[in-house]
């Protein structure tokens, strides 16, 4: 705590302790599940990258583009791939499009900032795959900030890999220097137990 001008002690207190720590269960929502994205979808055989937005979850895009690309490629007349610049790309150069390695540039608090995030990335990160190369209309002081607004995408895996797949790695997460000390004291915290034990009657039988 610190001493304010009052003479009146002001009190910090955190939440985060190691007993809050060892018996959280809750696990936040995947990175695909989260509404209101801004995502960028790569080429896997070219630089090329197509931003979007949308307003549900981003798997649920991700599955149209999937779909309107497959369309394209497999059904001969169909106009699919007027429908998604990713399949338009993907039908025009043979390109493979990178799905798995899709990343979240963002995510808006609201639907209606979307149209602001969206011209953001299209005007700074100017996307190949976008067609049209043009943004969503916006209004002219906007412009000016937009170099701001871009500070803020900080790129990440929609679909990251599955802990089995982390583990695989032998690398644990980063976690901030002061917890290290405790360590040991989580481990204590660590009681093996059969995910499968014995029935009654198997343990009579071992007992016999």
């Amino acid at each position: 705590h610190r001493q304010t001008s009052s003479n009146r002690a002001l009190t910090f207190n955190s939440n985060l302790t190691l007993r809050n720590l060892l018996t959280r269960t809750k696990n936040p929502p995947k990175p695909e599940n989260i509404p209101n994205a801004i995502y960028e979808i790569p080429c896997g055989d070219c630089p090329g990258t197509y931003c979007g937005q949308t307003r549900r979850p981003l798997h649920k895009r991700i599955a149209e583009h999937q779909s309107f690309t497959w369309r394209a490629n497999n059904i001969p007349g169909e106009e699919f791939q007027f429908k998604s610049g990713v399949a338009y790309h993907a039908l025009t150069t043979g390109h493979r499009i990178a799905f798995e390695s899709t990343s979240i540039l963002t995510n808006a608090q609201h639907p209606t900032q979307l149209d602001l995030l969206e011209h953001t990335a299209i005007k700074i990160r100017t996307p190949e795959l976008n067609r049209t190369h043009s943004a969503p209309a916006i209004q002219k002081p906007w412009a000016i900030v937009l170099p701001d607004i871009e500070v803020a995408f900080r790129p990440r895996p929609a679909f990251p890999p599955s802990a089995t797949e982390l583990n695989r790695t032998h690398s644990a997460p980063a976690i901030q220097k002061p917890w290290a000390i405790v360590l040991p004291d989580i481990e204590v915290a660590f009681r093996p137990r059969p995910a499968f034990p014995p029935s009654a009657t198997e343990l009579n039988r071992t007992h016999s």
